[in-house]
Parts: C-alpha cells; sequence; structure tokens
C-alpha cells in the first residue's frame, strides 16, 4: 500500500510541476505575418494602409500637378487597387477608384494630413482601373486602358 501512495504521490509532483509556468518561458512574440489578411474581394472598400496589402504594393500610372500627384496603386498579393493623393498644403479632397461599375472613395477634410487613400477595390489585374482626385476643385485622374496590351518585359 506504501508503494501505491508513494507513486501515486511522485505522479501528483510530476503533474504540477508540468502545469505550472515558469518565469524564464514567457511567451515569446510571434512576427507579424507577411500574408494579407484579406484578398481579393475581401478586401473590397478596405483602406491599405489597415492591411498589409500596401506593403507590395506598385504604383502603375500616375499624373502630378504643381498642387498634388494622384496614383493608381495595385497590390498583387492582395489582387485591389487603390487611387493614392499626395497633396501640397492643406486642401480638401476627394479620393477615388473605379474599374467598369464599380466606384469606392473617400472624402478628407483640409485639415486631416493623414488622408491620402481611396479605398481598395478587389480586381484580377489594374488593367482598366482609374485612380481620381478631387482636391482644390480641379479632378485629375490616371489609369491603365483596359484595351492596351500590357509592356512587354525584357
Amino acid at each position: 500500500m506504501s508503494v501505491l501512495a508513494l507513486f501515486g504521490a511522485a505522479a501528483a509532483v510530476a503533474a504540477a510541476v508540468a502545469l505550472s509556468g515558469r518565469p524564464d518561458s514567457a511567451p515569446v512574440a510571434q512576427p507579424l505575418s507577411e500574408v494579407p489578411r484579406c484578398h481579393g474581394s475581401s478586401c473590397q472598400g478596405e483602406l491599405p494602409d489597415a492591411s498589409v496589402c500596401a506593403r507590395d504594393a506598385q504604383t502603375r500610372s500616375r499624373v502630378a500637378d504643381h498642387a498634388y500627384a494622384v496614383r493608381l496603386r495595385y497590390s498583387p498579393s492582395c489582387r485591389t487597387a487603390w487611387s493614392e493623393v499626395r497633396v501640397r498644403g492643406r486642401l480638401a479632397r476627394e479620393v477615388s477608384v473605379r474599374a467598369g461599375d464599380d466606384i469606392l472613395s473617400a472624402s478628407y477634410p483640409a485639415d486631416d494630413v493623414t488622408g491620402v487613400n481611396s479605398p481598395m477595390l478587389s480586381v484580377g489585374s489594374p488593367w482598366g482601373v482609374e485612380a481620381c482626385a478631387e482636391v482644390g476643385g480641379k479632378v485629375a485622374c490616371t489609369g491603365l486602358d483596359a484595351d492596351a496590351p500590357p509592356a512587354p518585359v525584357d
């Protein structure tokens, strides 16, 4: 009987040690995933800077003026496009992106210096997408013609 009691006590001690947390075993921070939080239609309407889609974004077309620059941005990993506008000075602006009948836009007051992007639009490619911005009463648009062939790759 004493052998069983001794065995039971040893098992209880082993279980307590295994289940107890040790101070030197603090959780290790995991790196942020490079995988997009969204892809395609699940990104529709989201802002690019709130996701990882902006990390691999490419400027596919742009137009500039003395007061602003409008860029068509495309994320291959998320398969999304959006408009980005950079203004010189404090100007109210509306930023939009369009592909066919799909249009998404965002408006920013003059005192909001951080608002630069339209929401993301789910697209298969940047061809046929138009990025626009209205800044100080002027509208500027840039985009890739849907009928134009892709540029040759060297």
